[in-house]
């Protein structure tokens, strides 16, 4: 009996890394590098009508998915010292398809808007007036553990101001 217990165990133990293939790990979890981050977002602008030709400026839109920070982390987002900053929101409708649809049809501002639903719970913000071939890279940046760019928007200023050698920093 003593041997079968013993094979049962080590077969157990060497079954235990094969679990993530039935439960991987929530890639939400712990940081990701930016290389990492705008290699998942190769693509993003496929469905945006980016104009040919003249150096133009966009302001971006990040959507993050928040669902696996602390809450500490997520008061942080909300801004120091501004306990209005931001909307809050959590959509009240019985489809939550429908509440996330509404609420990335929300404009926000660099202040940022949240979603707070058990799964997700999101965190819309605009970025600062950049070049579009920064953008994916400047949501990337903006990213913090347990957070992850899920969704970047863009429009084109209307200006005629020349584009700037930096992305503008915009308050986190």
């Amino acid at each position: 009996m003593n041997r079968i217990t013993t094979l049962g165990a080590l077969a157990f133990v060497a079954l235990l890394p094969a679990c993530d293939l039935i439960d991987p790990p929530d890639w939400r979890i712990g940081e990701e590098p930016v290389s990492e981050c705008t290699q998942r977002l190769a693509g993003w602008d496929s469905n945006l009508d980016v104009a040919s030709g003249a150096q133009q400026v966009y302001v971006p839109t990040f959507t993050y998915d928040i669902t696996k920070m602390d809450l500490e982390s997520i008061q942080a987002l909300i801004g120091e010292g501004d306990e209005t900053a931001g909307s809050r929101t959590m959509a009240s409708t019985n489809e939550t398809s429908t509440a996330i649809a509404d609420f990335k049809s929300l404009p926000v501002d660099d202040n940022g808007a949240f979603f707070l639903g058990n799964d997700p719970a999101m965190f819309r913000v605009r970025g600062g007036a950049q070049p579009f071939e920064n953008i994916a890279q400047a949501g990337c940046e903006r990213q913090q553990a347990n957070m992850r760019l899920i969704e970047i928007d863009a429009a084109a200023m209307q200006t005629g101001s020349p584009v700037e050698a930096e992305p503008s920093e915009t308050p986190q």
